[in-house]
């Protein structure tokens, strides 16, 4: 009964192990047959099939996406920082606060100096109204000094004039006086009786009495009339010095007003106005928007450098890259240009050359730390709005040099000169035997690209088999083309057909 039970197991061993056999056979038949292939292809020549394609003529660089506008935030404030708002990576917008330096120091010599500078208002005020007050007084001083000068002039004139009037009446009186004197006088010596001349010679002897009289009273007055010609001289003396005394009181009060504009208030105010901007200063906002590329500060830290911290522009991008001495004549501010990174992986961005640099440099640190080789260079601006790139990823950039659409190209290396200057290309012509047959096409070449060049021909169009390297083969010639692919698939139809 036992042995019965075991000769299912052994047939099922012995089935598994020819099928395992067999696929060892097929297997190992099918690596024979691909190295048969591979040995026999080789010696082949490369065909491709003309295609109408946009063909460029490009220089491929590299460098560093960079942002155009870069801004170092500086301060003069030594002080310490109290509030950072910002870390390396922070996205700000313009006008947003970076971070804030301790300005109680600040703070306390402003309100101390503003106290001083309210205190010697007061008195600059007070001292105002007093200059103010006295400038009125003086004018009012002057007014009334004057008035009563005019009045001592007055009088003075009076006094002359009354005694000028005198010398006048006494001159006539004595005038008067000396002709009756002299008629008496006349009359007397007339040969007259001598009753009326005694009486004759007493009316003369009381008219010339009369007449010294006047007279000696003509002469006391008329010695006093240089003093009163001197007192209306020394009346409008006193005037006049009355008048100098006030404008010069005047004067003097003007002044102490007009001095008032040039008293230390004004520096004290010029002091106020550094601490009132000092104090502002404490505070640090952003001058555009952009991210945080470096920071130099830390909470409670002074700062060490002008430059606290750099902002860069996110939106505004370019790439700084280095040209071959032998490509930058051909490289022209304008010109488009193509940006890769390995990070965006296949994904272009439109850019174009934004300044070319004609003069050679020597390496130069980067923003980034790292130095470049040298020579001469380009700027490349972003142009693709929508763009994925990042400050500090690096980039591939491909300048084109020239750029046609839609034109019938083929690999270069497919294009032969002949001797007459002319060109031409070898066509795979297949006959209906299945022999493949070289036939040669002129061609015109136009613009050269990467690895196609553009083609006029009436001899060539869309879809023809070109030879790419035709190497000694020429028109006419038989064509070892081998089809590798179809040889392999035709084989293992072959052999599953001998399978079954």
């Amino acid at each position: 009964m036992e042995k019965k039970k075991k000769k299912p197991i052994v047939i099922v061993i012995i089935i598994l192990l020819v099928l395992a056999l067999i696929v060892f056979g097929i297997v190992a038949c099918s690596r024979a047959l691909s190295s048969s292939l591979e040995q026999l292809s080789a010696g082949m020549i490369e065909v491709a099939e003309v295609e109408r394609r946009d063909i460029t003529n490009d220089i491929s660089v590299s460098g560093q996406v960079e942002s155009e506008n870069i801004v170092k935030v500086t301060t003069t404030v030594t002080a310490k920082v109290k509030e950072l708002n910002v870390e390396v990576g922070s996205e700000v917008n313009k006008g947003d606060v970076l971070c804030v330096f301790d300005s109680s120091d600040l703070q306390t010599q402003y309100d101390t100096l503003l106290k001083s500078q309210q205190n010697a208002a007061g008195m600059t005020e007070n001292t105002h109204k007093i200059n103010e007050r006295n400038l009125e007084n003086a004018k009012t001083d002057k007014q009334t000094n004057l008035q009563q000068a005019q009045r001592a002039i007055d009088e003075a004139i009076r006094s002359r004039d009354n005694a000028y009037a005198k010398e006048r009446d006494l001159v006539n009186q004595y005038n008067d006086q000396a002709a009756k004197r002299d008629d008496i006088y006349n009359r007397m010596n007339a040969g007259v009786d001598m009753e009326t001349y005694a009486e004759l010679n007493a009316q003369f002897q009381q008219a010339d009495a009369t007449v010294a009289s006047i007279g000696a009273q003509l002469d006391t007055l008329r010695e006093s009339l240089p003093s009163y010609d001197s007192a209306v001289q020394s009346a409008k003396d006193a005037y006049a010095s009355a008048e100098r005394s006030a404008d010069a009181m005047i004067q003097s009060y003007q002044d102490a007003l007009d001095a008032e504009q040039f008293s230390n208030g004004t520096d004290s105010q010029t002091e106020l106005d550094k601490l009132a901007d000092a104090i502002a200063d404490c505070t640090v906002r952003a001058p555009k928007g952009g991210i945080i590329t470096s920071l130099n500060v830390a909470v409670g830290s002074l700062p060490t450098s002008e430059a606290i911290m750099t902002i860069e522009d996110k939106d505004a991008l370019k790439i700084t890259v280095s040209i071959a001495e032998q490509d930058i004549l051909k490289i022209q501010q304008g010109q488009r240009a193509v940006v890769k990174t390995n990070a965006t992986g296949d994904e272009e961005f439109e850019a174009k050359v934004s300044r070319v640099v004609n003069i050679y440099k020597g390496g130069e640190p980067s923003a980034y730390g790292q130095t470049s080789s040298g020579g001469y260079s380009a700027e490349i601006s972003i142009d693709d709005k929508d763009h994925k790139l990042l400050i500090g990823m690096n980039a591939k950039v491909r300048i084109i040099l020239d750029e046609k659409e839609d034109v019938l190209a083929v690999p270069y290396e497919s294009i032969i000169e002949d001797e007459d200057g002319t060109f031409h290309v070898l066509l795979a012509d297949k006959h209906d035997d299945n022999v493949t047959y070289a036939k040669a096409a002129k061609v015109t070449p136009g613009m050269e690209g990467s690895y196609y060049t553009e083609i006029t021909s009436d001899e060539v169009k869309e879809g023809d088999q070109v030879v790419i390297t035709p190497g000694d083969y020429k028109d006419g010639d038989v064509l070892p083309i081998f089809d590798f692919n179809a040889a392999v698939a035709a084989s293992q139809e072959g052999g599953a057909d001998g399978n079954e």
